[in-house]
């Protein structure tokens, strides 16, 4: 009697093994349809169709993603080199701020490294 419900039990837990696998096959056919049409539309938007006249703003889809990001590394690029020109212009205080910066930089990592071994 308890090997019959052993065998019942075990003959279940064995279909919804085989019904998990295709739910889980499924799943993963829908996802790689899902990327490929993605994949689809990202080489359509990769680029504008046109760069920016006098002023013209992309602001739809990826797209206007592009546009921002170029924006953002634009002034990126521009605060590095403000940073630079600064440390160029000063250069005992862009040795100090360095200097203090690493060295917060050390006190934090030995605190952190001093938790870590007293535990």
């Amino acid at each position: 009697m308890k090997s019959n419900n052993h065998d019942k039990n075990l003959d279940a837990l064995n279909a919804g093994i085989a019904k998990t696998r295709e739910e889980i096959a499924a799943l993963t056919a829908g996802l790689q349809k899902l990327e490929e049409s993605k994949i689809d539309a990202l080489a359509v938007d990769a680029k504008p169709p046109h760069e920016p006249v006098n002023g013209e703003r992309h602001d739809g889809g990826w797209a206007g993603f592009w546009q921002r990001l170029d924006a953002v590394e634009t002034q990126g690029e521009n605060v590095a080199k403000g940073i630079a020109d600064e440390i160029r212009r000063h250069p005992l205080i862009g040795g100090a701020a360095a200097f203090g910066l690493g060295f917060a930089i050390a006190k934090l990592l030995f605190k952190r490294g001093k938790k870590v071994s007293a535990q």
